[in-house]
């Protein structure tokens, strides 16, 4: 009788020690949310710190002011030629005998070079369609970009999930080995049974350090997309993954892949450069005809008659032996690769909303499954375990296996979640959306 009291006592003990253990955690945890909220950012936040601060996007922004500037060199008028010519000149002129004789003619005179056929209306109108394809190129750059952040987003939420259940493990397993130490001074434990609880307890610390570095290596990764803001070396990511948009998530593959190849920019632009082409094809058809320079001057000779004269010119260059084939034919080549370009990029959207369809949905139903049949039982099993080791039910191996189960299976929980945001992700850039405007979040459940 006294020893089945002792042994309740025991278990009543290690129990008591247990939840006290759990207790602290969790307010350890608390208060570390609490400080650590202060400088977490949000999915948007980071989206928006990306387009303020990512020398990528500064950079490729840059082309619209070359281009820009290639629009007010395109629509330039020529400028007017000025030219000064003395003639009749004589070394003779300047001997004392003929100080009165007419010194030598001047000539000022200027010359316009006038284009013709609408050249300079079509040479801007192709600048302006180059601006507009460059504007698409760098919405294009922000598209594959923004992925690229929201990607790193959620590595940095699985990096930090991942050490939470790392610090978890490694709490459950000292709280083990406490309790266990005291059992085994009392001779309730066996020595073996506690040298095994303190390797997995070695191994659990192990696996912080592991979560740890991948955390830092996930902050640097999206602190080299954000450009590094103020105080970025404490930034953590607010723990929410994204939520499906229906009208994407429930829209057919068909219909996907008609909305990507009307909206997505690298489109748009294919089809921008199909219209510049023509434009410098028309162009280039246009040079055939000549431009005229019409002059006029001003002639003073004392010498002449009318010693103050002056005179109107044109000249007009004649295409006889070069009719401009040369341009015509590059700018025809450049009309029919602008046109592959186009079904190149109509026939890769294609295959990237397929692939980023079946991503989405092989990943979506991976994280359903871990959501509605693993989560709860493991966790359930996990208690059960302990429930069962205190009692004496079951002994320390079942213990760590228990442990290492629910260590497992919530790792592949987080990673399932992760991989389902990416895959979301990869397929709003297949589709060109944004997450800002289709996609709402919601908090994961934490085990």
């Amino acid at each position: 009788m006294l020893s089945i009291l002792n042994a309740a006592s025991k278990s009543a003990i290690f129990f008591g020690l247990l939840l006290a253990s759990c207790a602290m955690t969790l307010q350890a945890q608390t208060m570390s949310a609490v400080v650590e909220g202060a400088l977490a950012i949000t999915e948007q936040q980071a989206i928006a710190l990306f387009y303020q601060r990512n020398l990528g996007l500064i950079a490729a922004n840059l082309n619209i002011d070359k281009a820009r500037a290639q629009e007010i060199i395109a629509g330039a008028i020529p400028n007017p030629v000025f030219s000064f010519t003395a003639q009749e000149l004589n070394l003779k002129m300047f001997r004392p005998e003929n100080r009165d004789v007419a010194v030598p003619a001047l000539v000022p005179q200027i010359q316009q070079l006038i284009e013709t056929a609408g050249k300079r209306r079509l040479r801007i109108e192709s600048s302006e369609l180059a601006t507009e394809a460059v504007n698409f190129d760098v919405q294009d750059v922000a598209r594959v970009l923004t992925n690229a952040v929201r990607r790193s987003f959620y590595n940095l939420i699985l990096a930090q999930k991942t050490i939470k259940v790392a610090s978890d493990n490694l709490e459950h397993y000292r709280e083990i080995l406490r309790v266990n130490e005291i059992r085994l001074k009392v001779g309730d434990v066996a020595a073996v049974d506690f040298i095994r609880i303190e390797v997995e307890s070695l191994k659990a610390q192990g696996d912080q350090d592991q979560a740890r570095t991948a955390l830092d290596q996930a902050r640097a990764e999206l602190l080299l997309l954000l450009g590094w803001p103020e105080n970025s070396l404490e930034i953590s990511a607010v723990e929410s993954w994204p939520e499906a948009a229906p009208e994407i998530a429930l829209a057919g593959q068909d219909q996907l892949i008609g909305r990507a190849l009307e909206r997505r920019p690298d489109m748009q632009a294919a089809r921008t450069r199909i219209a510049q082409a023509a434009k410098t094809l028309t162009l280039a058809r246009r040079k055939i005809i000549p431009d005229v320079t019409i002059s006029a001057f001003y002639d003073h000779d004392a010498g002449n008659y009318f010693a103050h004269s002056g005179g109107v010119g044109i000249s007009v260059p004649i295409p006889v032996f070069y009719q401009q084939k040369g341009e015509i034919s590059q700018a025809r080549a450049g009309l029919t690769s602008a046109e592959l370009a186009l079904r190149r990029a109509e026939q890769e959207i294609r295959a990237e909303v397929m692939k980023a369809t079946a991503s989405w949905q092989s990943a979506d139903a991976i994280a359903r499954r871990f959501e509605t049949s693993v989560v709860d039982r493991i966790e359930t099993l996990r208690k059960a375990q302990e429930i069962a080791y205190q009692k004496g039910a079951v002994g320390v191996l079942d213990l760590i296996d228990a442990e290492r189960s629910y260590k497992a299976i919530m790792l592949d929980y987080y990673i399932a979640l992760a991989n389902r945001s990416k895959a979301w992700a990869d397929l709003l850039m297949a589709y060109g959306g944004e997450i800002r405007n289709s996609s709402r979040h919601s908090e994961d459940r934490d085990g």
